[in-house]
């Protein structure tokens, strides 16, 4: 991190977006699980909830033994596709409990998964959220969202309030707008347009 980043959210001054934060307090306590190489990751979102939740811990597990002792007596739901998890829409509202995200590439959060039978034994639940607002990052498929844009849409369902955490996604669109405007139209076309 440089010297002249903002020590709050760790931009630069010309994109640093703590002007654009709001506090939200959030229901459902939100923990983020950070593979090691997206923290390093300069236009990551994970930074965005946990700035804005009063309810957000991110953690980074540097080897698959070390989640089970970050989330030493928690018992999250993990949020994540597959065969075996629920919908959103389908969980009580009432029965508040941790929430669990990973952040990382697809391909790092599966391995993460994978090598960590304890994550992969926690119940999951997963939501269909629109198709993704964060225009200056290639997903593998077209349901893939940014780490930021799934805790919103979750904590929106499960608090069953659309609105109360657009904050977050106003944030990522704005700090998405000044990536864009620094690496110019024709950079940005060539690179994402149309992705």
């Amino acid at each position: 991190m440089s010297r002249l980043a903002c020590q709050r959210c760790l931009r630069p001054p010309s994109v640093c977006y703590c002007h654009t934060l709001e506090v939200i307090d959030n229901q459902w306590p939100v923990y983020i699980l950070q593979h090691p190489k997206e923290a390093k990751h300069a236009i990551g979102t994970a930074r965005i909830a946990q700035l804005s939740l009063k309810q957000c811990q991110t953690l980074i597990a540097k080897k698959p033994g070390d989640v089970e002792l970050l989330m030493t007596n928690i018992q999250p739901l993990l949020v994540y596709p597959g065969d075996n998890s629920t919908a959103v829409n389908d969980i009580d509202p009432g029965t508040i409990q941790p929430l669990l995200f990973l952040d990382g590439s697809w391909r790092k959060t599966r391995r993460m998964l994978h090598e960590s039978p304890w994550l992969a034994a926690l119940p999951r639940i997963s939501m269909v959220l629109p198709a993704s607002r964060y225009k200056i990052r290639k997903e593998p498929h077209p349901t893939a969202v940014s780490t930021v844009e799934a805790i919103a849409g979750v904590l929106a369902a499960l608090e069953r309030d659309t609105q109360k955490y657009q904050p977050l996604l106003t944030t990522m669109d704005w700090m998405i707008a000044q990536q864009i405007m620094q690496m110019g139209d024709k950079t940005y076309q060539k690179n994402y347009s149309g992705s």
